[in-house]
């Protein structure tokens, strides 16, 4: 072998304590902030009513019910269909925007029937910008 080919220097030996150990410190510290952000997440879930009723007391559903929904959602793998809140596959509709346009829009015929007491599309442009503006508020 020539002079070229040699190394430099010998090997040091086995590397410092102090590597495992900081690889030790990283990963219990990266373990606890995984470990903090499940416990919110359970902690801060949304809760599911025993059952949802309508004005005249009509049962329109139960906390089973959601249960049953959910099952199907994790069933059928919905969860790569559709953007919930900007997460998603993008395969389908974009649930969040819907809702909310849903929300605009039955949230402006209430003010519109409250305010007027006919449809929407009965309104002059401005009745109808008021509205818009009153709903935008509202939300």
């Amino acid at each position: 072998m020539t002079v070229a080919a040699q190394p430099l220097s010998e090997d040091d030996g086995p590397l410092s304590p102090w590597w495992i150990r900081g690889i030790l410190i990283v990963m219990a510290i990266g373990f606890s902030g995984i470990l903090a952000i499940t416990m919110l997440a359970y902690r801060n879930a949304p809760p599911i009513p025993a059952h949802v009723v309508d004005a005249d007391g009509t049962a329109l559903f139960s906390a089973e019910d959601v249960g049953d929904g959910q099952s199907v959602f994790l069933k059928y793998g919905l969860m790569a269909n559709g953007s919930i809140w900007g997460h998603g596959a993008y395969l389908g509709p974009d649930y969040s925007a819907e809702a909310l346009h849903r929300m605009g829009v039955v949230t402006a015929e209430a003010i519109t029937q409250r305010q007027y007491r006919q449809p929407w599309s009965a309104l002059t442009r401005s009745q109808q910008a008021a509205v818009g503006a009153e709903t935008i508020v509202a939300l």
